[in-house]
């Protein structure tokens, strides 16, 4: 495995330079291998055959992830923003036989035999889940490690000199992104409780922690969505304060608006807009200083065959092996579903996406009729049509049931059934939408952008 064998030259190369801290304790490249090593032989204790990595941010959660990938254990990441339903569903679908949490190993009862991975399967990602039950992504280390080589060329090391994990790092971005780049430059890894750095509750962020953590910390690095990027302006513009050492943030996971960026720089934060997916290893192009370009999401990554048919944006060899439980087989073309161009530098300007999903401020990924169906169930509710793309917050235009009915009630509850990353902020009432005002088809159907752009305009 490449990684291995990059943490192996830096345990020679720069055996006292720091690979983890978390602030307390500190972990140096000469470390690392040793570490990697007493973890794995407990995961051989146990007979681990699937490991689940949960709970917070921490040193053992990176040290797990490469104890597995050394042993060719398959590595499922539990995001910590699922509810428990989700986490059941991961656990199941996956096979999961332990869950390392802290320092740690958990047996979970399940088997692994009566789930096949796809061949070539070493790290099961799931999203926040677009239904009630998240699907996951099958990845091969190989193909990993081919995004995270990428970026490390694309940026050299100077620019990733202390890398702050500000993502939980069972999102994919974090992980591969983040870390496994990190580690293959020889850079410091920064991976705090996200408690201390302003994440008691995370949507809610306290971003003058995040700011002062940033500084205090001499951070270099950090990835970002971009609700995020906006706390922290906010903070930046409160305080007066600007992280001085950062010479680099990425921000993706979700549709940013080029003012924002423009101001963000304006302000002295070095902000690259970058685009990607799971299936495709988290970042398929990326802005980079010194070769950047204002309204596209970056320049394709050097191992990247993309090509545009019929608008759609489409990946030639992703690092994709097929979805968990898809009995279809996956063929080398990954059909992204995204609209976008492909200037003559190779540089990506997205223009929009076929698929019926809102990634919100935050990149949590949800189905509309997810969160609708929640709603219509509430018998205070007659219609309900939910936005929120880019947002940091999902809305509803409601049709009560009735003059009279308790609105605010039903939304309540509803919110009860749904995780946190999808509850509904922001309701607005609405007239009936009908087949005479031209809101619904002839079979009953809402027409989704009509509604949005009428109820929704400026």
């Amino acid at each position: 495995m490449l990684i291995l064998n990059r943490i192996q030259e830096k345990s020679k190369t720069i055996p006292a330079q720091i690979a983890l801290t978390d602030g307390m304790r500190h972990v140096a490249y000469g470390e690392l291998e040793p570490k990697i090593a007493e973890i794995a032989q407990r995961l051989k204790d146990v007979e681990c055959l699937r490991l689940a990595i949960a709970g917070d941010n921490s040193i053992e959660w990176i040290l797990y992830d490469l104890a597995a990938l050394s042993l060719n254990i398959p590595v499922v990441p539990l995001p910590p923003f699922f509810i428990q339903s989700q986490r059941d569903a991961v656990l199941q679908s996956a096979g999961v036989t332990h869950i390392a949490l802290g320092q740690s190993l958990i047996p979970t009862g399940l088997t692994a035999d009566d789930v096949v991975l796809p061949s070539g399967t070493d790290k099961v990602t799931y999203t926040s889940g677009s239904t009630g039950a998240p699907k996951g992504v099958c990845l091969p280390q190989d193909g990993l490690e081919k995004v995270a080589t990428s970026i490390a060329s694309m940026l050299g090391p100077t620019h990733i000199g202390k890398h702050l994990c500000v993502l939980p790092l069972a999102v994919l971005l974090e992980n591969i992104a983040g870390v496994y780049t990190a580690l293959m430059t020889g850079a410091t890894i920064y991976v705090p409780p996200l408690a201390t750095i302003g994440f008691s509750d995370p949507f809610r962020p306290d971003f003058s922690l995040l700011l002062e953590t940033m500084i205090m910390h001499n951070v270099t690095s950090i990835i970002l969505v971009p609700e995020l990027l906006r706390g922290l302006m906010m903070a930046m513009h409160q305080t007066g304060k600007t992280p001085k050492t950062l010479t680099f943030a990425a921000v993706g996971g979700a549709r940013v608006d080029p003012e924002v960026l423009a101001l963000a720089q304006a302000a002295g934060l070095p902000v690259y807009e970058g685009y990607g997916l799971s299936e495709c290893g988290s970042v398929v192009s990326l802005n980079t200083p010194g070769h950047a370009k204002r309204g596209s999401t970056g320049k394709i990554l050097p191992h990247m065959q993309i090509s545009i048919e019929n608008g759609e944006i489409i990946v030639e060899n992703a690092c994709f092996l097929g979805y968990l439980g898809d009995a279809l087989p996956q063929t080398h073309r990954f059909l992204t579903g995204d609209l976008g161009t492909i200037d003559n530098d190779g540089f990506i300007t997205l223009q929009g996406r076929r698929k019926n999903l809102i990634i919100t401020g935050y990149g949590r990924n949800i189905s509309p009729e997810w969160v609708e169906s929640t709603l219509l169930a509430q018998p205070g509710i007659r219609q309900a049509i939910v936005f929120g793309d880019g947002a940091e917050s999902i809305g509803a235009l409601i049709v009560p049931m009735k003059p009279d009915a308790d609105v605010a009630s039903a939304i309540s509850h509803a919110n009860k059934k749904l995780p946190p990353y999808a509850q509904v902020k922001n309701i607005r009432e609405i007239p009936a939408l009908t087949i005479e005002n031209g809101f619904l088809t002839g079979n009953g159907r809402i027409k989704r952008e009509n509604v949005l752009k009428h109820f929704l305009k400026e």
